[in-house]
């Protein structure tokens, strides 16, 4: 016979959350990864009903009329407009779980560069929906913990997670990041280099979407493919539509300065960091995770600017929430490490 305890357990979920971006996600215990939608909401721009979330939202973005709102409310990893992110937690969280008594207990994973007016943005966010009790955890132990390393291991691990709107460098060791070196370079920029390379190049103005997809269909940072893709476009010089064939050499040449950045990051980690800690990672080789990590050819193109090994990992778009879901299986025990890991708040 299940006691009081065990009961309210069943009723009371508990849910980890990485609102990145360009996408959410949400782990529930005891289920998994229930949820994966795009980080985007369109709500009517006098009632502020919600029209769309997610996928459905994210056809809108670029083609809405002035009664219509199509945003992405979370910008370089932190929540950029509270009201708007409330609106679509409160959804995905419909959606995710459906039969509770008590107010679930959320982990929210935040970006290790976040400061303190954005941590209790992800807080507010969580409490809005109903959550009694949360907890934060910095993505890139997070993203350790799912790609399946010892975070607590006295051996250094170095991360580079690269997301929609930051890429977070770091080196964890001992149950905690050592250095850190968060940039906003991430697959964002990523689309908007293809974007304007393909402007200036071919005098074409393109969307974010069109470009995105002209990124994950023929994009190869180092080379090894040849692949071609025709778009149509508006012509900014002629002024008439305009059909141009692109090759994933053009993708290599849009994303060079991209890719530089990353190079640059990775080195200011490895110039800053312990010694002992450093070797640990020249031994090992860096771990690569993250959904900017997807185009082809990067973990090539990073070990060739940096002589060192890079490893991919094998789930990169749910490597944060795996993690944070694995904490969440551990919460109620207390012999845990993991407990180390969360930044608690309480109750209100």
């Amino acid at each position: 016979m299940k006691t009081l305890k065990s009961l309210l357990n069943f009723f009371k979920p508990e849910m980890a959350v990485d609102l990145g971006t360009s996408t959410t996600l949400i782990y529930v215990k005891g289920k998994g990864i229930v949820l994966r939608e795009p980080s985007v909401i369109a709500l009517d721009s006098r009632t502020h009903k919600v029209v769309a979330v997610g996928r459905e939202a994210k056809k809108m973005l670029g083609k809405t009329h002035e009664g219509l709102i199509a945003k992405r409310p979370i910008r370089d990893g932190v929540i950029h407009n509270l009201e708007y992110v409330q609106y679509m937690l409160l959804e995905y969280k419909k959606r995710a779980i459906k039969n509770f008594i008590a107010n679930p207990t959320m982990i929210v994973a935040v970006p290790s560069g976040a400061n303190d007016v954005e941590r209790k943005a992800a807080i507010d966010a969580a409490k809005s929906i109903g959550a009694g009790q949360v907890y934060l955890i910095e993505e890139p132990v997070a993203s350790a913990i799912g790609i399946g390393l010892d975070v607590f291991d006295s051996k250094g691990h170095m991360i580079v997670d690269i997301g929609g709107g930051t890429s977070e460098i770091a080196l964890v060791s001992l149950g905690g990041v050592v250095y850190k070196y968060p940039i906003r370079t991430a697959g964002d920029e990523m689309d908007e280099a293809i974007a304007d390379y393909i402007r200036k190049t071919f005098n074409i103005a393109i969307d974010e979407n069109v470009a995105e997809k002209i990124k994950i269909e023929i994009g190869d940072v180092y080379g090894e493919n040849k692949m071609e893709m025709e778009i149509i476009g508006w012509d900014l010089y002629t002024r008439k539509p305009a059909k141009i064939m692109l090759t994933s050499d053009h993708i290599k040449e849009a994303l060079n300065g991209v890719v530089s950045e990353l190079v640059n990051a990775i080195r200011k980690v490895l110039d800053n960091a312990p010694p002992a800690l450093v070797q640990d990672v020249l031994e090992e080789g860096i771990y690569l995770t993250g959904g900017g990590s997807t185009i082809r050819g990067l973990d090539k193109r990073l070990e060739e600017e940096t002589g060192i090994k890079f490893m991919r990992a094998e789930n990169p778009y749910e490597s944060v929430v795996r993690g944070a879901g694995r904490v969440l299986e551990e919460l109620d025990n207390r012999n845990s490490q993991y407990h180390k890991l969360l930044h608690y708040t309480k109750r209100p």
